[in-house]
């Protein structure tokens, strides 16, 4: 990637000799082979002729200063770091799962994976009936004692050191065996909460798989389960109309529309023609100005209009109703508005 040439800066004139004579005072010559430092002591002086008043800044900001000049006046230059750079890139990756991570990785939205819910139903339906079982040969057990030794269902301790009793080795297996069974019920609630990958972000993923091949055909299985897939990240409000703007700028065939709506870094990030990545921040930006002025449309257009309509028309019911329900719909799907929320905002 080109650099452009930093542009040398002039040396800054003296202009008066009173301005050589101070400089020199303050730092030694490079001329004469050693380091420019400065100088211990300095005092500010004030200039009779131009009335300015000289500090040790104003001389730290003309001059260069040197590489051990002490803190905080010394500029610290931060070098690039490539490797940072080559783990953002996509084409910098091998093909196969690592190439694949980098593409997942370039968006937050590709974040998917598979839920699992019929194995963790499976194992849960097994843990469940594991316990059924124990369940059954501690109800058999006790029904037994209540007939031979009624006195052992009353002390734990005499049914422990009795011959032959085996209820506290049920007790601890049905104790293992719940905890498990619970683990399995939280995995799965967990698993819940989180909500099912989009339509547009499961396209994007599967189309680049497929284009790419970048696994075998057995091990990319898991993107056609679409039903299964779950989004790692939380959906931001109105995402489906940050797609739909995304969407509509990328069948623009404008290179300004990527120079405005993409980092370099995201440009940079691959050379693949179908891919289009977007900054989320720039796209939060345009669909707030297009959210803004939608709301200022569905307040003006309707006064407008009935200023125009003559009075005692039933036109002016129409209208009403119309903008009450593109209101109710623009907030229900652009915001995370409840269903109170909308109702109060549409009834108020």
């Amino acid at each position: 990637m080109g650099s452009i040439p930093e542009t040398p800066r002039p040396s800054p004139r003296l202009d008066t000799d009173l301005e050589k004579q101070e400089l020199d005072d303050v730092f030694e010559s490079p001329s004469q082979g050693g380091t420019t430092v400065v100088a211990d002591e300095f005092q500010a002086q004030t200039s009779p002729k131009l009335g300015i008043k000289r500090s040790i800044t104003d001389y730290l900001r003309k001059v260069s200063l040197p590489e051990k000049f002490p803190e905080p006046w010394r500029r610290r230059t931060i070098e690039p770091c490539d490797e940072a750079e080559r783990i953002q890139r996509i084409d910098s990756h091998p093909e196969g799962y690592p190439q694949l991570a980098a593409f997942i990785n370039s968006d937050d939205n590709f974040a998917m994976c598979r839920r699992f819910g019929f194995l963790h139903q499976r194992v849960l339906l097994y843990r469940q009936d594991e316990l059924r079982d124990l369940e059954d040969q501690l109800i058999r057990l006790d029904d037994e004692d209540k007939e031979e030794m009624p006195k052992a269902l009353k002390s734990r301790k005499l049914d422990d050191i009795r011959e032959g009793s085996y209820r506290r080795g049920l007790i601890q297996q049905i104790d293992e065996k719940l905890k498990e069974y619970v683990d399995v019920v939280e995995r799965i609630k967990s698993l819940s909460s989180y909500k099912s990958a989009s339509t547009r972000d499961h396209t994007s993923v599967r189309n680049w798989l497929t284009n790419n091949a970048t696994l075998s055909t057995e091990e990319s299985e898991f993107i056609h389960h679409k039903s299964d897939l779950i989004a790692l990240t939380d959906l931001e409000e109105g995402s489906w109309f940050d797609g739909f703007v995304e969407d509509c700028l990328s069948k623009i065939p404008c290179r300004a529309t990527r120079l405005l709506f993409t980092s370099p870094e995201q440009r940079n990030s691959t050379q693949d023609a179908y891919v289009h990545l977007y900054s989320k921040a720039r796209i939060n930006i345009l669909v707030r100005l297009v959210v803004c002025l939608l709301a200022v449309l569905l307040l003006m257009v309707p006064v407008v209009l009935l200023l125009l309509v003559p009075a005692l028309n039933p036109i002016k019911i129409v209208v009403i109703v119309l903008f009450t329900l593109f209101f109710s719909l623009v907030l229900s799907t652009c915001t995370r508005a409840k269903r109170h929320d909308v109702f109060g905002a549409t009834a108020a």
